[in-house]
């Protein structure tokens, strides 16, 4: 291409309307040569559009047949056109769907090989694919996420392709419906997935579908385990397909080498490079607030940037598109976004949809926020989402996650201020992608979030999005989107790592050498450790504190002894660790036991997060002088030191106070509470302590029969101690459901649920929550 356009500018000269046949002509020859895997050539596309709508629109149909997206379901009306056709119809022939042909050739492979490992854009169909493969199965499929996230789109996805009434979708792994069900698909992250080993006897696995594979590369315990969990995929199911896919990366046959899959006639592996969208670039200059195109290849599209008669951020708002702000969790927590961007928050009208309204709604209740006193209670996040700004990262609440992405799927998001949690696969594209921090040593970060830059379409359009960055990124942008991204041909379990505690090298060891009990998600040797004598000499102690005539005291936890409780935990904990705890890390652990104990008395989320933020404002005392008419006093109360969330065991964690030491009472940030809330029930409680404590107390009850340490156990691991309700769970009710889903229930075991006549009382989203466990025998 170089020889061809030695003079560069082709930005301008598009705009200009200078030489466009002879500049379309050569990037429709090489579509129709090459395919759509040139980004320069998508890019000049995109250009041809933005400037030259009406020159563009002559050829457009072209443009989409030569790129193969027959989803797009175009006539033909050319001689080209018709060729393209015949290879549409050849692909719907052989594998029943209009794939593209790269999707095609992904179908193909896995028909014919055991292992499938491969790569490509953002946004070019991977997960319909896989969405395909599960709905074509026999048996069982295995879908394995790196985020809870993914996990409940898939949920959606799967439920429109499969007979939910003979197909059991599941978040984990259970045998249940048994007397309806004729397969399951198991939808799991890599913690969850471990529970597939202690089940093989019953299950038969068609696929194992590894999405975002590139988590094994990811230097961190979920990065060591997902590693785990494919050499123990390979070995208990050694018959059973299995899939990788990745977003850009260059090896994908690593996956093999590092998990020695060494079958070369039953294993495929493969970079596509094909894309579905185009997309263009500016600067951003932040001192003149000036926009300009740049091209990603400087030689071809021009040495200078151009600058730009509009500003991409504004006329993506004006025409109902969305925007995503990629900034730092800090900005977020601090609010500087808000200042920083108050310009385009200001173009955000207030949502009139009475479907996006009782999303807000739901958010509200979910949270526990109020909706008028500003003076307590107040969530900031859900008064900018009334008008269409959301904020999303990974200590959002995973419901409240869900609902923010079900919001702008539907089109009511303007604006989205994002971490880097937007990069893992999740289904929400954007009109413009402004990277307002811009990370070049995180390379592969920074494309997944560029590829969230334009939506892939079923229209009868080229589509294509925008992408910002600041004009000191240019030369670090061009050397991101040049960089190869190869994954490590090495396992984690296989390498020596420096920098990670001992029970990080404990887990990877009996990961190793299968002394790892899936029962209790723990190494055999904690296992065993939990069950010494000195940890059983602690528990009856803590149970007479915790139970009352053999009842789990539910009244409110200050009439119960904290202090003795939370060292008797403490020490439980201890045991597990083999060291005493430091200072900072018992001001977190405290504080992640007084919200255990809230949930297993039957707290709910929005109940702990109001119980904290009413301790942290001091909400009691200044309603009092409020209401005593001492006003002044009210607004000058400090707020009370709270623990923030910090992962342990850490030995050099210091104090972690959630606020700084000057912050007002009035001015404690109720979504500040919330976020800590999640990261202490979902990091630390979810993640890692729920385990410990269950392994303690449910051992306790085998070796001694004692009912209590059985009853808290289930309280630990289930959140409650009704069998029924247990059951419910299993079924994937939550315990919101429960409340109203108790009372149609008639009978629940592993076999079925068999439903009264009050679910003819329900609520169209209630009988949607448990409509496939309903059939005619009930």
């Amino acid at each position: 291409m170089n020889t061809i356009f030695d003079q560069g500018n082709l930005i301008s000269k598009i705009r200009d309307g200078k030489e466009m046949d002879k500049i379309s002509s050569y990037v429709r020859i090489n579509l129709f040569e090459e395919g759509p895997i040139d980004t320069v050539v998508l890019e000049i596309l995109s250009y041809f559009k933005l400037f030259q709508p009406k020159y563009f629109r002559t050829f457009e149909n072209e443009v989409i047949e030569s790129m193969g997206l027959f989803f797009k379901a175009l006539k033909p009306d050319t001689l080209r056109g018709a060729l393209f056709d015949l290879y549409n119809q050849y692909i719907i022939e052989q594998f029943g769907e209009n794939y593209t042909p790269m999707q095609a050739n992904i179908i193909k492979q896995i028909r014919t090989n055991q292992f499938i490992s491969f790569s490509a854009p953002t946004s070019t169909g991977k997960s319909f694919v896989f969405r395909n493969l599960i709905k074509m199965a026999s048996h069982d499929v295995v879908v394995i996420v790196p985020s809870r996230a993914l996990i409940n789109e898939y949920y959606d996805k799967v439920r429109e392709i499969v007979d939910i009434k003979k197909v059991n979708i599941l978040t984990f792994v259970d045998r249940i419906n048994i007397k309806h069900s004729l397969r399951n698909v198991f939808i799991l992250t890599p913690e969850r997935a471990r529970d597939l080993f202690k089940n093989r006897e019953w299950l038969n696995i068609d696929f194992v579908l590894f999405d975002e594979a590139q988590l094994s590369d990811e230097r961190s315990v979920r990065g060591l385990y997902f590693d785990s969990i494919v050499r123990r995929i390979l070995k208990t199911f050694p018959n059973t397909k299995c899939i990788f896919a990745h977003p850009f990366i260059t090896n994908p046959e690593a996956q093999f080498k590092k998990n020695e899959i060494d079958l070369e006639e039953t294993s495929f592996a493969h970079q596509y490079q094909q894309k579905n969208v185009g997309q263009i670039f500016f600067v951003n200059d932040t001192l003149t607030n000036k926009f300009y195109h740049i091209g990603t290849n400087k030689e071809i599209m021009g040495k200078h940037k151009l600058e730009s008669n509009f500003d991409p951020i504004e006329k993506a708002i004006k025409n109902g598109g969305s925007v995503l702000i990629y900034v730092s969790k800090k900005h977020i927590y601090d609010k500087t976004i808000y200042t920083h961007f108050n310009k385009y928050i200001n173009m955000c009208l207030p949502i009139q949809d009475a479907d996006g309204l009782k999303m807000i709604e739901s958010l509200r209740e979910y949270i526990g926020a109020s909706k008028k006193d500003k003076q307590f209670y107040n969530s900031e996040m859900l008064e900018k989402l009334s008008c269409g700004i959301v904020i999303h990262h990974g200590s959002m609440p995973l419901t409240a996650r869900l609902i923010l992405e079900q919001f702008t799927q539907k089109g009511f998001c303007r604006i989205c201020f994002a971490t880097s949690t937007l990069e893992q696969g999740i289904n929400m594209p954007f009109d413009v992608v402004y990277l307002d921090r811009f990370e070049s040593s995180s390379s592969l970060s920074v494309k997944n979030l560029i590829g969230r830059a334009g939506r892939s379409t079923s229209k009868q359009v080229f589509d294509y999005g925008s992408v910002i960055v600041h004009k000191s990124a240019i030369t670090s942008l061009r050397k991101v989107l040049m960089k190869k991204e190869p994954l490590s041909e090495i396992s984690h379990l296989d390498i020596q790592e420096d920098g990670f505690d001992k029970k990080y090298n404990e887990f990877k060891e009996a990961i190793k050498n299968d002394t790892f009990s899936d029962e209790y998600n723990l190494t055999e040797a904690d296992v065993e450790k939990l069950r010494s004598e000195e940890v059983t000499m602690i528990i009856p102690i803590l149970l007479d504190m915790l139970f009352q005539n053999n009842d789990i005291i539910t009244t409110n936890t200050e009439e119960v002894d904290l202090k003795e409780v939370y060292q008797d935990f403490h020490k439980l904990y201890e045991y597990y660790l083999g060291r005493d705890l430091e200072a900072g890390e018992k001001l977190v652990l405290s504080n992640a036991i007084k919200i255990m104990l809230w949930r297993i008395r039957g707290r709910t989320f929005k109940s702990i997060c109001q119980f904290r933020y009413a301790y942290a404002s001091r909400s009691t005392e200044r309603r009092e002088l409020y209401r005593i008419g001492d006003n002044k006093m009210a607004e000058e109360l400090a707020a009370k030191y709270m623990c923030g969330y910090h992962d342990i065991p850490d030995k050099n964690l210091k104090k972690y106070p959630l606020f700084d030491s000057n912050v007002k009472a009035k001015d404690v940030d109720y979504d500040l509470i919330v976020y800590d809330t999640y990261d202490y029930l979902d990091k630390l409680i979810g993640f890692k302590l729920s385990d410990i404590y269950y392994a303690i107390f449910f051992q306790f009850y085998l070796e001694h029969k004692d009912d209590r340490a059985l009853q808290l156990a289930k309280y630990l691991k289930y959140g409650t101690n009704s069998i029924d309700e247990i059951w419910m769970l299993r079924y994937g009710l939550t315990f919101d459901d429960i409340e109203w889903a108790k009372k149609c229930i008639s009978s629940i075991d592993e076999n079925e649920i068999v439903f009264n006549k009050n679910i003819y009382e329900l609520e169209k989203e209630q009988l949607k929550v448990i409509e496939q466990f309903i059939h005619a025998t009930n």
